[in-house]
């Protein structure tokens, strides 16, 4: 079967654009804040032309792949979402010498953490938003570039939902004016958020309609994807796995965010901390970290599982040591092992994992099993990676075991995509775990014990909106 892809228009080459049509500092918080509320150096009065609306598109969708598949070259500070989100949950260890990254790796967070993206995860939305604004009034008849950016703006309202505390702010500027009264800027719980990202992505589907052509379909089913991920956040899995059946979303399908080999700013993000300057290594659950051996509990120990879907290189036969001197014990992932390799956004595999936990809530055990077992037999492409061969997976006793072996099949499936914070978060949310078991636990190798952080702070950045006071409350 032909492996249908599609690579977000615009994104090959995007980040070039993007730096044009961004005029983002990065010396001054607050102003990096604002930004996002603010339209880029192309501004609304300076858009007047199919052109310059196609331009202010292409970089609203390079903010997007920014803030989850790509670090900002000048650091951990600039990190993407999905390895932050990584770093608290189970992914990856940290293996840097930056007190910020390693109270994430400790969920010890303070609110002025910088580490989660938050500013350049709200920038993405500003642009995103006017991109809407300037296509719809300059090419409105291009109505998948319309369904693409509606889609974009729900994926980024989910993700910070999925990521951050309750207590979200979602403003806007007008007209360039930022209006901290307006109730846009009251701090919002994370199923407020969930529904204005549902809203989003019912436009998307609107205006794409049941157009066939070769643009709009692909994005459909990203659509398709995506709001069926928001009802699953939102406990609806029968209405979430009824939209992305196979005849709507093969499990071949792949929404690509691709690099550009020939710009160091643009290395796919994943590599760039983990492959190349080794600021974070694969979590395992036994560390041993100057002369002694720790024991991370509750943690799938991705490093040493051996999984056919995460395969894995040690520092030392690539002859990298960890920026900590070397202390921490490097384990490479090698899903994405070269810089450019391109990372899926939603996916097929997606689909059939919102049909498996359908099945799982509607106590069809065996139906679950199907689809997890089908998947292993089929092994599709992750990005351009193909696992190797996988037997099947027997049957478990209960419900509860079942729950246990769908949620580490789906971790090992979506690793490095910024998916496991929000599993670890439904975990206690929606399915009653203790987080003191089902988060990293125990005694953290670089001292004292893992915290309490289930999620990421909104960070004290947004306290220049009055209206935010900091999280409503730090619950799943």
């Amino acid at each position: 079967m032909m492996k249908q892809m599609h690579s977000a228009r615009g994104v090959v080459g995007m980040v070039a654009a993007a730096t044009v049509l961004s005029t983002v500092t990065a010396c001054n918080v607050n102003n990096e804040l604002l930004q996002p509320q603010n339209p880029g150096t192309v501004d609304q009065s300076a858009v007047g032309s199919p052109a310059a609306a196609a331009a202010l598109k292409v970089g609203a969708m390079g903010k997007l792949k920014y803030v989850v598949a790509d670090p900002v070259p000048a650091g951990f500070g600039g990190s993407s979402i999905w390895e932050a989100s990584g770093l608290l949950s189970d992914e990856f260890m940290n293996s840097d010498f930056q007190n910020s990254q390693n109270d994430v790796d400790q969920r010890t967070m303070s609110p002025d953490t910088q580490v989660s993206n938050y500013a350049r995860t709200t920038q993405a939305r500003g642009f995103i938003r006017d991109a809407i604004v300037a296509e719809q009034q300059f090419e409105p008849a291009k109505t998948y570039n319309i369904g693409e950016l509606y889609m974009a703006l729900s994926f980024i309202e989910m993700t910070l939902a999925e990521n951050f505390c309750n207590g979200i702010p979602l403003g806007f500027n007008t007209a360039g004016v930022v209006n901290y009264n307006d109730p846009a800027f009251t701090p919002k719980t994370n199923s407020q958020v969930y529904d204005i990202a549902l809203s989003h992505i019912d436009s998307a589907l609107a205006v794409l309609g049941t157009a066939t052509d070769t643009a709009s379909v692909p994005v459909r089913q990203a659509s398709l994807i995506v709001k069926a991920r928001i009802l699953v956040d939102k406990g609806q899995y029968a209405a979430a796995a009824a939209l992305v059946p196979s005849s709507a979303v093969p499990t071949t399908y792949q929404y690509l965010f691709v690099t550009q080999a020939s710009s160091n700013s643009d290395d796919l993000g994943i590599w760039t901390l983990n492959n190349s300057v080794a600021r974070m290594s694969v979590t395992d659950s036994i560390v041993v970290y100057g002369g002694k051996t720790f024991q991370t509990l509750n943690v799938i120990p991705f490093a040493s599982l051996n999984d056919p879907r995460v395969p894995i290189l040690k520092g030392t036969d690539a002859k990298l040591p960890a920026e900590d001197a070397g202390q921490t014990p490097l384990f490479i992932q090698q899903v994405y092992k070269n810089r450019d390799d391109p990372i899926a956004m939603v996916s097929g595999i997606d689909a059939r994992l919102i049909e498996a936990e359908a099945k799982l809530n509607a106590n069809d055990i065996a139906g679950m099993m199907q689809v997890l077992n089908d998947l292993r037999s089929q092994r599709p492409a992750i990005g351009k990676f193909v696992p190797g061969a996988m037997s099947a997976l027997a049957t478990p006793a209960t419900k509860d075991a079942a729950t246990s072996l769908f949620f580490r099949e789906k971790a090992l499936w979506q690793f490095g995509r910024g998916q496991r914070l929000s599993d670890l978060r439904r975990l206690v949310r929606q399915y009653g775990r203790d987080p003191n078991k089902t988060y990293p636990a125990g005694s953290h190798y670089k001292g004292g014990t893992y915290g309490t952080d289930v999620a990421f702070p909104v960070p004290d950045v947004e306290r220049v909106n009055q209206q935010f006071t900091g999280c409503i409350d730090k619950n799943a």
